[in-house]
């Protein structure tokens, strides 16, 4: 009733509420250490989640999202609409800065995407009939290396939340470093490069993206799997060339 009252995303984060998120996770910790598991936390949003798990992390590795970081609420309600709304919500400016602030202190581990490509078309509907999610796999880098250049975090950082981490905690085989025998994964980057993130640009089906307009300093000019390039220049790959979208 909260979100078809108001019948606006700005009531998203008032329907999935920071108390309901905080019982979630405090749930699931107690779980895991009760039966002395290992869990992985996705999305954390609110300064409550953050400082629980500043002190319970013997069986806990956290993951966050550059979405969180970038936006607050309301404006970015006010700005986007439905292209906002995503499951957990994007929080105030209180919650914004728990969740940096955690970054530095090293209670987060992992920097996820949370790339939900859902069209325009779906999102135009009304709230809260709009689906929830945002496309952000293209974007991930170029606002990560922003935030870099801004001195959230180093660029080693950096590597270490969206490489070395997950390769780690997903016991990912050959991935998540450049010793001999590992897949020969690279993305090179221009970090003085300076580009304006426009919807023109995804190569995702969905033809959107929530930055569309920012501008961001750092780059990702090539990325290579396996010894395969598969994006040179904001363009998409195949082995032989030609474009892919995703």
């Amino acid at each position: 009733h909260i979100a078809e009252e108001k019948a606006h995303p700005v009531a998203h984060p008032e329907w999935r509420s920071t108390e309901s998120a905080l019982k979630a996770t405090q749930r699931i910790v107690s779980l895991a250490n009760k039966v002395g598991r290992k869990i992985h936390t996705l999305h954390i949003t609110t300064a409550d989640e953050m400082a629980f798990l500043k002190d319970n992390k013997k069986n806990v590795t956290v993951e966050i999202l550059p979405q969180h970081m970038f936006f607050s609420s309301p404006d970015c309600y006010e700005k986007l609409g439905t292209y906002a709304q995503m499951n957990p919500p994007i929080r105030s400016k209180e919650h914004q800065e728990a969740i940096k602030k955690a970054l530095q202190e090293g209670i987060v581990d992992v920097i996820g995407s949370d790339h939900a490509p859902h069209t325009k078309e779906v999102k135009d509907q009304t709230y809260p009939q709009s689906p929830s999610g945002l496309p952000g796999v293209q974007t991930i880098v170029p606002i990560m290396l922003n935030f870099v250049n801004d001195g959230l975090l180093s660029l080693e950082h950096f590597i270490k939340l969206m490489s070395i981490n997950p390769a780690r905690i997903y016991k990912a085989k050959g991935k998540g470093g450049t010793f001999v025998s590992q897949d020969a994964d690279f993305t090179i980057v221009d970090m003085n490069r300076k580009e304006v993130i426009t919807n023109e640009m995804m190569a995702s089906r969905c033809g959107w993206t929530p930055y569309n307009g920012v501008e961001v300093k750092g780059w990702p000019v090539m990325t290579i799997i396996r010894g395969q390039v598969v994006m040179s220049e904001g363009k998409a790959l195949k082995q032989s060339g030609a474009p892919i979208q995703f």
